[in-house]
């Protein structure tokens, strides 16, 4: 069995000035699939993407959802930040919901990507769990658990039209520790049902999703807009799960466009 990469001990992208945006990035995915909004964004925002524990050498650390948000707000505290927009990607969607909820008082913006508020099927954490919890052990992660992966994360016409950019991620995978994605997926495939409880935040949110993701369908990003009650829909077609590396131009626009008509928070002149 091979052996995995070794992980740095934290991973963090701090660039720019100006009101603060902090990323949160999806299962086997790392801060850097948020480059090409970052790169756009941080002549006028401070922009924080992080790496999960997952992507770092406390990925065999057990946790939660509500410790994800206690790691989000970890980051923000070290930059000095009291007040901020996040931008939750599928897994970080699931982490800014609880953060919502608990701490609203720390965001200026919510960011809902690629994500959903439903809470998991029997069906789906069966299907989950058969391909998932094998990988409780030590050496990478199979490529069978690759493969399987591969149509759930990058769209249809990624794959036909981007093939570097599955075969970047995939090269990832196969040197991950294999317990590094199966403590993400105990993370979130027990997450409750918070759809009832979206009417509770009134937090200017922004809800974005590929109109292609086979990794959450795009109806779930329409219960959550029809249930926010301040909230904006912004679909992408031609776009997967991996939606800001799919389609870099679109995802930037919609979520500049949104950040610039917000109320001014920290930071801002």
């Amino acid at each position: 069995m091979s052996t995995p990469d070794p992980l740095p001990d934290s991973d963090v992208a701090d660039e720019g000035s100006g009101p603060a945006v902090l990323f949160s990035h999806g299962t086997l995915l790392d801060r850097t699939m948020f480059a090409p909004q970052t790169t756009a964004l941080r002549d006028r925002y401070r922009t924080i993407a992080y790496t999960s524990r997952a992507g770092t050498s406390r990925f065999g650390t057990e946790r939660s959802l509500d410790d994800l948000v206690d790691d989000c707000l970890a980051v923000a505290d070290a930059a000095g930040v009291e007040r901020f927009v996040l931008l939750g990607m599928s897994v970080g969607g699931f982490m800014a919901v609880e953060l919502a909820l608990r701490h609203p008082e720390r965001l200026a913006g919510l960011v809902l990507m690629a994500t959903q508020a439903a809470a998991y099927t029997a069906e789906e954490r069966a299907t989950f769990g058969a391909l998932l919890d094998p990988l409780d052990t030590d050496g990478t992660i199979p490529e069978s658990v690759v493969e399987a992966f591969r149509p759930v994360i990058f769209g249809k016409r990624a794959l036909a039209e981007q093939p570097d950019l599955a075969q970047r991620w995939t090269a990832k995978w196969r040197r991950r520790p294999a317990r590094a994605l199966y403590g993400e997926y105990r993370s979130w495939i027990d997450k409750p049902d918070r759809l009832p409880d979206l009417a509770g935040i009134t937090i200017p949110t922004l809800v974005l999703h590929g109109e292609g993701d086979n990794g959450i369908a795009i109806d779930h990003a329409h219960a959550i807009h029809e249930r926010l009650p301040n909230s904006t829909f912004a679909p992408v077609a031609d776009a997967g799960h991996l939606v800001t590396e799919e389609q870099p131009e679109a995802v930037t626009d919609a979520l500049a466009s949104w950040l610039d008509d917000l109320t001014p928070w920290e930071g801002r002149s």
